[in-house]
């Protein structure tokens, strides 16, 4: 028998419970291939599956269906998806008082005043935007007083999202003259993968007294983008 009929016959029996009948490719051992291997049907693999790639080949795993796996996957690269489930979180971003270049301001009576202004761009055209800002504030006076805070997401047309109120009576034991009106929730609908600008309005609907916004280590901006 010659060596090449020999080494095919080992082959054979090496691998004889392979079936290339497009139902099952079930392999023993690993087959050595330098060219392409076509599975049309199932490929079970009992031990490491192992893709490396060179200067001309990228490597890359194509998988046209779903693939199941019943135990860990280990990735030492990034993860990266293009389709979310909902409430599947897609991107999180935290931004502090200096990243918003929010500043210590006074808002006077009858006053509407912007607190800070900043944009996110979406990773996902369909996607919820779940904002949450928080900071310090107080109130001087006394008397019956009232304030509003405001949330908004500009998309090319300006939507309030999220308000919150605050109203001291004018009585001995009126209330907390701070930490109400934040923090300020909301979700947007995102349907686009352009910057939204994001800012928060405050009115001060008292009479005469002055609303002082903090800027320092309480003030925060979470945006959280989840799959819808």
């Amino acid at each position: 028998m010659s060596m090449s009929m020999h080494a095919l016959v080992n082959r054979r029996v090496t691998n004889r419970i392979t079936q290339m009948n497009n139902r099952l490719s079930e392999f023993a051992t690993p087959v050595m291939r330098n060219n392409d291997l076509y599975v049309y049907r199932n490929l079970v693999v009992s031990g490491n599956e192992e893709i490396k790639g060179d200067s001309t080949i990228d490597g890359d795993l194509l998988v046209m269906g779903d693939e199941r796996v019943n135990g860990n996957v280990n990735v030492d690269g990034y993860v990266l998806a293009k389709t979310f489930l909902p409430g599947q979180v897609i991107n999180v971003s935290m931004f502090n008082n200096t990243q918003l270049s929010q500043t210590v301001k006074t808002i006077n009576a009858t006053v509407t005043s912007n607190i800070f202004t900043t944009s996110y761009t979406p990773k996902y055209s369909t996607s919820y935007l779940i904002i949450e800002y928080q900071t310090n504030y107080s109130l001087g006076g006394g008397n019956g007083d009232s304030a509003w805070a405001y949330l908004n997401v500009n998309d090319g047309t300006s939507t309030r999202i999220s308000q919150t109120n605050q109203v001291w009576v004018n009585s001995q034991g009126g209330g907390t003259r701070s930490g109400v009106l934040f923090p300020l929730n909301g979700r947007y609908t995102n349907s686009n993968t352009t910057a939204k600008t994001i800012t928060v309005d405050l009115y001060n609907a008292t009479d005469a007294d002055p609303i002082t916004v903090a800027s320092d280590i309480s003030t925060w901006l979470k945006i959280t983008e989840v799959g819808r």
